[in-house]
């Protein structure tokens, strides 16, 4: 088995430790397949338009029965977010990754819980913008028959608990259920030979402050310069363009 994408698939969010490709959904899903192999290529920041240059040739050196992925979270992110450049990155990058017996498993990607804390306007924006990726997703994953696992129903059903502490990410409840539904969905061609580890304790109050500290402030230092002032732009953007389409549609 080969995983590609982003921080989700490599593991982030797995406890408070740092992801070492050992740890997250696609790694919970390998071991309870019992895959011979298990290659994590996933990697923090990964945009869709990065799946084909930095991972593609690994994956396919491979040679795996079956790919995990996730792409697209980043783009929503980043102030030049286009749905239809990720469809377009996707789908080359998984029509490459087609072959005849291989599986291929995409996760949509849920609301960012991070934003329910911002104005409804924001939210609202940040929530159509999940949206488009999902159908770009879904679009993608049609080329090649790839199966899609829905992440917004897994969370849905996982409740609070299927968060980590930064709200982007799923906690360590959260990528076992979403390796749950990975594995559900690959049976029955590939059947569980294992079970699935019981995530641990969500951490105490002192754990998640001290993460919030030693991780979560250094993280909001460092994008309040890159990505926070593209989200701002992006958000502003599109609300200006909702108010001219009222007014269009009034005048």
């Amino acid at each position: 088995m080969v995983a590609i994408g982003d921080s989700l698939t490599l593991g982030v969010g797995d406890g408070t430790q740092d992801a070492r490709g050992d740890v997250g959904w696609a790694a919970h899903t390998a071991r309870a397949l019992g895959a011979s192999a298990f290659v994590n290529l996933a990697a923090n920041g990964t945009r869709a338009r990065d799946l084909v240059p930095r991972q593609l040739a690994a994956a396919l050196a491979a040679r795996p029965d079956v790919v995990l992925a996730t792409a697209g979270g980043n783009d929503v992110l980043r102030g030049d977010f286009d749905p239809a450049e990720v469809e377009r990155e996707l789908t080359a990058a998984l029509g490459a990754l087609a072959h005849p017996g291989r599986r291929i498993v995409l996760v949509t990607i849920d609301r960012i819980g991070l934003f329910d804390a911002f104005p409804a306007a924001i939210t609202d924006v940040m929530a159509r913008r999940v949206g488009l990726a999902n159908i770009a997703i879904r679009a993608a994953a049609a080329t090649v028959g790839a199966t899609v696992v829905d992440g917004a129903a897994v969370f849905r059903i996982a409740g609070r608990r299927a968060w980590h502490i930064d709200r982007i990410h799923p906690s360590a409840y959260g990528h076992r259920q979403i390796a749950w539904t990975a594995v559900a969905a690959l049976s029955p061609q590939w059947c569980a030979v294992a079970p699935i580890s019981p995530a641990p304790a969500a951490p105490r109050l002192r754990t998640r402050a001290w993460w919030l500290v030693r991780k979560g402030a250094p993280w909001a230092v460092k994008r309040s310069r890159d990505l926070i002032p593209q989200i701002a732009q992006a958000v502003t953007h599109e609300l200006l363009e909702d108010r001219r389409g009222r007014i269009g549609r009034t005048a």
